[in-house]
């Protein structure tokens, strides 16, 4: 009577072992589903906080109260995504890492609020002076750093509850080889069918094998379609979804890393800082879309015109555009701008507030120099900013040279 006992306790062994296994998968896979929505709501989080201080920002820059029309919209879906992540953490046993950003968030809603108010009563001033304010932009800065440190501890967290649990399966897949072993054992004394459950095993890890095989090109798949929608996202991050250029943040970047390049090499640097002449009146006259249409058909001139290795054409803000021009003094930055002007005149776009030319034109501030160690990058910016303006004050539809900058 041993060994059918024996082979009862190792079947009620194996099944055991399988049920528990079957709970440890269960858990694993709610667990996974939680750490993805929080990871998820974390990212909608940082994304719609950079999107309601993008939206104030360029309704006060452009001084237009409808950039700032779904303002009280995307701010609802930020408190309603951190409530849902607060209760997430809590379920999950996590560090309350996100309850602390509700108040740096509220100051800078009351700042965007009280900017965006300004705003709708045309106190342009007001509202400019508010976001522009040292306290603002401070605040701005420690929002997103604890934000950053944030979602770094629940990252952390989720790795090490990722990994208690894997030890788990590993500890319930144990047991269960245990058990299986224990009732082959059983089996062999019981009797003399050694071979047929050898072959069986083998039978039985060639498919395992084929299983994890298929599961490892599975995990190499998603991995690879991850890996590619991570890179168009970046793609979108740094590109403006109106004309297709480089946005702001993408040319912060390259203007920090040509300038140190032009740096280390010894190389000179020249800025142009463009303008669309009367664009104000242009969009009052016929309307946003075609002032949308007129900044596409610009951007699509200095794209075609800055074609160089490292040039790079990108909107600035607004109808305000910026060229990066690696390598170019100001006899070349100069002729180079002039054609720029040139070619945007000769579209013949139709302009029925620009006076004497009757078409869209442009203006142009281009600073170049000579950049040293230690000099402040921005200077060269800004001089191309005040060569633009002294281009406006001097009648528009032409390009000034700043000089040497640095």
């Amino acid at each position: 009577m041993r060994l059918p006992l024996s082979i009862l306790l190792a079947t009620l062994l194996l099944v055991a072992t399988m049920a528990g296994g079957w709970w440890v998968d269960q858990r694993i896979a709610q667990m996974h589903a939680r750490h993805v929505e929080v990871a998820s709501g974390l990212e909608r989080m940082v994304r719609l906080n950079q999107a309601l201080a993008g939206m104030a920002m360029v309704a006060v820059l452009e001084e237009n109260a409808l950039r700032s029309a779904s303002y009280e919209t995307v701010h609802a879906e930020l408190e309603a995504t951190a409530k849902t992540i607060e209760t997430l953490t809590r379920e999950l046993a996590l560090s309350d890492e996100v309850a602390p950003l509700a108040e740096p968030r509220r100051t800078l809603r009351s700042v965007e609020f009280a900017a965006l108010t300004a705003l709708r009563a045309d106190d342009w001033s007001s509202a400019r002076g508010r976001l522009f304010s040292e306290d603002y932009v401070l605040a701005k800065k420690i929002y997103e750093i604890e934000a950053d440190a944030a979602v770094g501890t629940l990252s952390r967290e989720m790795a090490d509850a990722a990994r208690r649990f894997d030890r788990l399966r590993a500890g319930s897949l144990a047991a269960r080889a245990a058990a299986v072993l224990l009732l082959l054992w059983a089996g062999f004394s019981f009797s003399r069918r050694l071979a047929a459950d050898l072959a069986e095993q083998a039978r039985l890890r060639e498919a395992v094998a084929a299983a994890n095989r298929q599961l490892e090109d599975k995990v190499r798949e998603r991995t690879a379609a991850l890996e590619e929608a991570n890179r168009q996202l970046e793609a979108l991050s740094t590109t403006d979804a109106l004309t297709g250029l480089a946005n702001r943040r993408c040319f912060d970047q390259a203007w920090d890393a040509e300038w140190q390049r032009a740096t280390r090499q010894g190389l000179p640097l020249a800025v142009a800082m463009l303008d669309v002449d009367e664009f104000k009146a242009y969009n009052d006259t016929l309307g946003h879309q075609a002032g949308d249409h007129c900044l596409q058909r610009v951007a699509q001139v200095l794209r075609a015109t800055a074609q160089r290795a490292g040039e790079l054409a990108a909107r600035y803000g607004g109808e305000e555009f910026v060229v990066i021009l690696p390598g170019l003094g100001p006899e070349e930055a100069g002729p180079l701008a002039e054609r720029m002007r040139q070619i945007v005149q000769d579209l013949g776009i139709v302009h029925p507030k620009s006076g004497a030319p009757g078409v869209v034109t442009v203006s142009i501030g281009v600073a170049t120099g000579l950049p040293q160690p230690g000099d402040f990058n921005r200077h060269l910016v800004e001089a191309a900013d005040s060569a633009l303006y002294e281009a406006k004050r001097q009648g528009r539809n032409r390009v000034v040279i700043a000089g040497a900058a640095c």
